[in-house]
């Protein structure tokens, strides 16, 4: 009796090992298929700039890593990967690459210089929200912007009209300093 217990007992902690190796191994193939994801839409909605971002993915947290050139690349990309979905959260870790640029100037002036971008950066992205809003009405405030050096963002609700998605690009691209324009569904 004592000895069938144990047989049992033995086959039941198998058979949770091996239930518990099954859920690991399907948990880390989730978390695979959600980097592959991030990073293909990042490849998608940045171009070539998408190739210097890593990307690791854990139970929905996905961690951007590397060196990108532009300060709109490492914000964009952290606004791409936010807006595919099973993405929880994202943790930015790109950097700039070094400070100094090829016309030789130092560290202070280039972190001057970006202070001077930052500031247009929030310029353009007010003028384009009171244009949606001019133009769009209340689904003009259901669009989320951003902005960095001319390159702008727009996240459209899912639920917003096609047409009016539509309009708001044609409103982006209209703004005199916008050099691309992104689209990115709102969840």
């Amino acid at each position: 009796m004592r000895s069938r217990s144990i047989v049992i007992l033995t086959i039941a902690l198998a058979a949770l090992l091996g239930a518990s190796t099954a859920l690991v191994a399907a948990e880390a193939e989730a978390d695979w298929k959600l980097g592959l994801k991030v990073k293909l839409e990042l490849l998608t909605k940045l171009g070539a700039d998408g190739l210097g971002v890593d990307v690791d993915a854990a139970e929905g947290v996905v961690t951007l890593s590397g060196e990108v050139e532009k300060r709109e690349t490492r914000e964009l990309a952290g606004t791409v990967a936010g807006s595919v979905d099973g993405v929880r959260r994202v943790d930015n870790r790109l950097t700039l690459e070094a400070a100094e640029n090829e016309a030789g100037k130092g560290k202070i002036e280039s972190e001057l210089a970006e202070a001077g971008r930052e500031v247009e950066d929030g310029l353009l992205e007010t003028k384009l929200r009171l244009a949606l809003i001019d133009r769009l009405g209340r689904d003009g405030f259901r669009i989320g912007t951003e902005a960095a050096s001319g390159v702008v963002t727009l996240e459209i609700p899912k639920d917003l009209d096609r047409d009016r998605g539509r309009e708001a690009v044609k409103i982006a691209h209209g703004l005199a300093g916008v050099k691309k324009v992104v689209t990115i569904d709102k969840r």
